[in-house]
């Protein structure tokens, strides 16, 4: 029994050093150097048939960047990193059909796309070029396409948000131009 317990003792010591050891990269941060975290997000640019989509999308993005805390909204004169966001598309794939009429789809695959630029606006030089950037969310239609479209498009919303702050991160130092 002292040769089982000490066994398990050792493998417990053994699993701890290499969990400790895969941590050893990790640090907590972020890459985006001090002087850009001003940030100025203007209202989105919607190229969408849906008319709040610009505004829903807009307002997730920047509760997103209070909530991450690297960066700090502010207004267009303060900013030290300027963003442009270009919503380009809101499509909808049906992935699930009535079972009493196969024609008609019950829920959709929506999928939101926008082109994010990002600006030193001391420099003025491009950090990031019209990278697309995309979310998909699922909306149950239930025979009403745009109350279904609708209510999928705040949680849409909000993943773009997450996906663009990750873009965001990804500036590592002034000339990291993408």
């Amino acid at each position: 029994m002292m040769r089982f317990a000490r066994l398990v003792t050792l493998a417990a010591l053994a699993l701890a050093a290499t969990l400790a050891a895969g941590c050893a990269g990790y640090r907590r941060g972020s890459a985006v150097p001090q002087e850009l975290r001003a940030v100025h997000v203007p209202a989105f640019e919607n190229r969408t048939v849906y008319p709040m989509a610009g505004a829903i999308a807009a307002q997730q993005f920047l509760d997103a960047l209070i909530e991450d805390g690297t960066f700090t909204p502010t207004d267009f004169d303060s900013a030290t990193l300027r963003t442009q966001v270009v919503l380009s598309g809101l499509a909808a794939d049906a992935i699930r059909y009535d079972r009493n009429n196969a024609i008609i789809p019950d829920e959709y695959r929506a999928t939101l796309r926008a082109q994010l630029y990002a600006f030193d606006a001391r420099t003025g030089e491009t950090l990031i070029n019209g990278k697309t950037v995309s979310a998909t969310e699922t909306a149950l239609t239930r025979n009403d396409f745009q109350t279904g479209m609708a209510d999928a498009l705040p949680r849409l919303a909000r993943k773009l948000a997450q996906n663009l702050l990750i873009e965001l991160h990804g500036i590592e130092h002034p000339h990291a131009a993408q």
